[in-house]
């Protein structure tokens, strides 16, 4: 329905719900059943929320629009068979009532079938805990609790002076919905003033007769809109001399968590209560996802006041270059973020939940001393970061009062939980010196020890600030000072920053950092082994010939000559590594290698139990007992020769790894990728689009412009949509609602509120959406495009597992066998097709490359026509979180001037149905080369043969070749155990005929990768259109992606 368009005032009552649902008015809503639309079937939990919602004058479910609903009447709540579970009080999104949180150390413990979702808060009965295998949850007793109702985020913008122009004009200052569209765009451009300027001067633009003419204008009506957390700034007086006037700008960073806190779009996202989580009821494997889930948060939790909320900050700063080439224009962000937020929406950039509140000033000192000048400036940065983060580091001790995104009070406490920092920064944030760690106590000559240290605890370095302190004065004897603290591991920095914030202390909160930690090092030190022992010229090649994946890099000049590359190429290298060196290496050195991509990759997983922590121990372990081999083999050298020693600081932060997810959750969610890409959009592009003059205040403003675009176009959206989001009116206001011409729409879900509002920009998440085959597959099933093409394009495995999409049309046209054969140079495919139809008759199409019986060819005589297709696109579910993967687009190729053997790729095929990918790994699944995707035409007067009711493929078998059991007992289907990765050859007949197979295409289960063993060089022959096809033996990548990775692994 249109905006324009009113249906009649016809409303829904009381008295018409006790019609339809046979209750009394005044029927109580706590009662057993709970209310359901008589339209489109939405539950509610009170009667009042569902005729705000059937009242609604523009929604799909007014009464006026379902007559005949209306007249027919009758139990409806019985008709419809629609139950409610009474979940009783509690729950962290529990918006009413006391708890009753018993004694301190017990919690509420039941199933979780959703492991990153509040639970329901009432437990089951104990025989069913004990015997559900599923997920098991303890919720901490004594958190969360709801002090009282607050001011939504409506509420806070209806104060704002402009909210007595609204009821005339939503949109004031704009004078229009059009023309607030237009501003928006133009605010969210990179359109400068002058550009602006001259777009309002168009003669098309002149017609719209705008309120605003110029881009100062259009700039003073954005800045008077209602804001978020204000900008300010003051100079920064220093103890020393600098070469200029320096002025920090900043913003109060508790009214930057209130503005996270608060904002409707992550009431889905956010939660308040520490949890333990097993992978079930007997509690003997714990799982870490969430930093909630950590028992850092769990321990924090017993020691605030009963009924306190803990509100985990995140801290991030790093120094970032704004020009290039000229210039020397430096900024130095600190964002800030809630921990709470999970960590799927909270890392995606596009759902701004990191927010920049301080842009550190970039110190120069008139000192010459450059000793003295760096620790100068370490010193500034902690007084700096001290001064603008005190509202939280006394919010940590006291607590304060802040609004959730429901409007509910909470007495919320805000450690640190977490400072995503590079390694240099680090050391600066620690107060450690160079060549020290900045999470253990070790030195430089210690970090390639194959154990962790003691931690660098708080108490550890303020005890030592304080014994420096009574023999040297800070300032007055600051050389002997900073001689004296370098003696002892500091770095000269006298009051830490963090000194008095309640719970926060370094050797927790500087946890580990994928991109700067394990990807660097990966590239900076694992590559660079691998090139200097293998050549450059050699691995360039390796890596050149590999067989190219759609949508995947491939590296066809190599990966020697890389100048800046990204954390992009250097997961990308990852993935291949391994199998190119293997064969021109020791086999210790592969170890050395493989072992640290394991644990860099058991790391990466959103969830981690006991076991993977184990493995991961391991896998470091084994690194160190190997890495001997490295040194032996001269591949760790510098610009004096080979270096015969192990001071590398990143190997060393290695070892505190697993005891930090055990503090704060999994690494994945500290990542810096999601904060560098807030340094682009939130610093570099701002002041890329400055006119290079005072960088600092041009950025802040810009933020606030777009910031308070986004709550306006959010707020806006909402009043005109008549949403009541966190609003809870009792029932005296009830018969108000419904005779009013617009009543509020309660809504308290973020993915409702999305689904109902209509903002003119982008508020969360990208405008690219996530296909999803499995959706797409029900529907088609369900009937919902009857005039599909048959068989349908889009289906799913028998077991669910995997999703197919194959082009509506397919390749070329109709052709007969003879000439698919030809096409292809199958040979063997009659054969195949006629050994298929013989085994579909049976019931037996298991497995693949049986015994083929002597079968004549009469049962191909009703297949005069067939189709195929040159690809397939595959979509899996995620192994941790049971959600639509990303699809891989698995070719198969005819043969051409390219491709002399057409482009078949690897894939893995399911070969019995007892077991499951991504759970079973390699059991009961086989690696095929998909060679032909093809239909069988049915022909009138025929039958349709037995089997070809859906889409066929034709795939030759590669054997795994046995391996020694890693816990003896003789040689099986186990991987190598140098390098973790399945051996395969290509299995022949005995004629030396490529073993193939017809099967159904929904028998495949996801894409693979297979790496030729190259040997000590690799044959010069070879190129990546011949590299799978002239090669027998192989390697299958275990580390081709993530969740690949999980898969065969599990």
């Amino acid at each position: 329905m249109s905006k324009d368009t009113k249906p009649c005032k016809q409303k829904l009552t009381r008295q018409d719900l006790s019609k339809l649902y046979h209750r009394d008015r005044n029927d109580d809503d706590s009662a057993e059943d709970s209310w359901h639309c008589p339209f489109c079937a939405a539950e509610f939990a009170s009667s009042q929320n569902l005729l705000r919602h059937v009242n609604q004058p523009s929604g799909r479910c007014h009464p006026s629009l379902h007559p005949s609903i209306l007249q027919a009447g009758g139990n409806l709540r019985k008709s419809l068979n629609f139950g409610r579970t009474d979940y009783g009080n509690g729950g962290d999104n529990d918006h009413g009532g006391d708890n009753d949180y018993g004694d301190e150390d017990e919690g509420d413990t039941y199933p979780h079938d959703e492991m990153d979702c509040d639970p329901p808060p009432s437990p089951p009965p104990e025989s069913e805990q004990q015997s559900n295998n599923q997920p098991f949850a303890e919720y901490h007793p004594r958190a969360a609790k709801i002090i009282e109702q607050g001011k939504t985020f409506m509420d806070r913008f209806n104060e704002h002076p402009h909210s007595k122009l609204r009821p005339e004009n939503e949109y004031y200052p704009f004078a229009s919905f059009e023309e607030w569209e237009l501003a928006s765009w133009i605010t969210r451009s990179n359109l400068t003033v002058a550009l602006t300027d001259e777009l309002l001067k168009l003669k098309l633009t002149e017609r719209m007769h705008l309120s605003f003419k110029t881009c100062k204008d259009l700039r003073a009506r954005i800045e008077s809109l209602p804001s978020g957390p204000e900008w300010k700034a003051i100079p920064w007086e220093t103890k020393r001399p600098v070469k200029r006037p320096l002025t920090l700008f900043y913003r109060d960073p508790l009214e930057c968590l209130q503005a996270l806190m608060s904002n409707p779009l992550i009431q889905d996202f956010v939660h308040f209560t520490p949890f333990k989580l097993w992978t079930n009821a007997g509690k003997l494997v714990r799982v870490y996802n969430e930093w909630l889930s950590s028992d850092g948060a769990w321990d924090i939790q017993k020691q605030l006041p009963k009924d306190a909320t803990l509100l985990g900050t995140v801290v991030s700063t790093d120094k970032t270059q704004l020009t290039t080439m000229t210039g020397n224009k430096q900024a130095y962000p600190a964002l800030i973020s809630l921990a709470n937020i999970d960590e799927e929406f909270r890392m995606k950039a596009s759902n701004h939940a990191f927010m920049l509140f301080c842009l550190v000033p970039i110190f120069k000192f008139l000192e010459k001393n450059p000793e003295v000048a760096g620790v100068l400036v370490n010193r500034e940065y902690h007084a700096v970061m001290e001064w603008t983060l005190q509202p939280l580091i006394k919010a940590a001790k006291v607590g304060v009062l802040m609004e959730d995104p429901m409007g509910c009070v909470r007495w919320g406490f805000t450690p640190l939980v977490s400072q995503i920092v590079d390694t240099p920064e680090s050391l600066l944030v620690a107060c450690a010196a160079a060549n020290h760690s900045s999470v253990t106590q070790a030195n430089y000559k210690q970090f390639g020890d194959p154990f962790l240290h003691p931690p660098r605890t708080a108490s550890y370095t303020l005890t030592h600030l304080r014994d420096l302190a009574k023999e040297y004065d800070p300032w007055n004897d600051l050389e002997a000072y900073i001689k004296a603290a370098k003696a002892l591991g500091l770095n000269g920095v006298h009051l830490p920053f963090w000194r008095e914030w309640a719970f926060s202390d370094p050797a927790r909160f500087l946890t580990p950092e994928i991109l700067h930690h394990w990807l660097k090092m990966f590239y900076d030190h694992v590559c660079k082994w691998c090139m200097q022992h293998v050549g450059a010229a050699e691995i360039d090649f390796r890596f050149s010939i590999l067989r190219p994946h759609t949508g995947m890099r491939h590296f066809k000049d190599g990966i020697s000559r890389g100048k800046q590359t990204t954390g992009r190429e250097h997961r990308d290298i990852q993935r291949y590594i391994v199998g190119v060196i293997a064969g021109a290496v020791p086999k210790e050195f592969l170890k050395v290698v493989a072992s640290l991509n394991d644990f860099f990759y058991q790391g990466q997983a959103p969830q981690l139990t006991d076991t993977d922590l184990q493995k991961m121990t391991q896998s470091l372990a084994d690194f160190h007992a190997h890495k001997n081999a490295i040194l032996k083999a001269g591949a760790r050298r510098g610009k004096k020769g080979p270096i015969n020693h192990w001071r590398i600081p990143k190997l060393e932060f290695l070892q505190s790894v697993v005891p930090s997810v055990r503090i704060s959750g999994v690494p994945m969610q500290w990542t810096a990728d999601v904060t560098e890409r807030a340094h682009i959009t939130l610093v570099k592009d701002p002041a890329y689009n400055s006119n290079n003059q005072g960088h600092e205040a041009q950025i802040c403003r810009h933020l606030d412009r777009l910031e308070k675009c986004r709550r306006f176009d959010l707020s806006t959206s909402m009043a005109n949509a008549g949403v009541d989001f966190g609003q809870h009116l009792d029932d005296r206001h009830l018969d108000q609602c419904i005779q009013e011409d617009e009543p509020a729409l309660s809504v308290n879900s973020t993915s409702e509120l999305l689904n109902i509002i209509e903002p003119v920009s982008r508020l969360s998440g990208t405008s690219r959406s996530q296909v999803n085959y499995f959706k797409q597959s029900s529907l088609l099933a369900s009937g919902a495009y009857p005039q599909a093409p048959q068989p349908y394009r889009t289906f799913t495995s028998t077991d669910n597992s995997t999703a197919f999409h194959l082009s509506r049309d397919h390749t070329g046209r109709q052709i007969t066998l003879d000439d698919l054969v030809t096409k292809f140079n199958l040979p063997d495919l009659p054969d195949a097709l006629a050994a298929y139809l013989h085994r579909a008759r049976n019931g037996s199409l298991l497995p693949i490359g049986g015994h083929r019986p002597t079968l004549h060819r009469t049962d191909l005589h009703s297949i005069k026509k067939l189709e195929y297709w040159r690809s397939v696109r595959l979509q899996s579910k995620t192994f941790h979180r049971d959600k639509v993967d990303v699809p891989a687009t698995i070719n198969a190729w005819p043969p051409d001037d390219q491709w002399k053997k057409g482009r078949a790729d690897a894939v893995i095929v399911n070969d019995d149905p007892a077991y499951c990918w991504t759970k079973s790994g390699m059991e009961g699944h086989v690696v095929c080369q998909l060679r032909l995707i093809f239909r069988v035409v049915p022909q009138s007067g025929y039958a349709q043969p037995i089997g070809t009711e859906g889409f066929l493929a034709y795939v030759q078998k590669f054997a795994i070749v046995p391996q020694e059991n890693p816990n003896g007992g003789g040689k099986g289907k186990f991987p190598d155990p140098t390098s973790g990765q399945y051996v395969l050859k290509r299995a022949k007949r005995a004629g030396g005929v490529a073993l193939g197979d017809v099967v159904p295409l929904d028998r495949l289960r996801a894409a693979a990768e297979l790496q030729p063993k190259f040997g000590r060089e690799a044959n010069r022959k070879l190129t990546k259109e011949t590299s799978l096809d002239y090669w027998d033996d192989f390697w299958l990548s275990r580390w081709f992606t993530k969740e690949f990775y999980y898969s065969i692994t599990s």
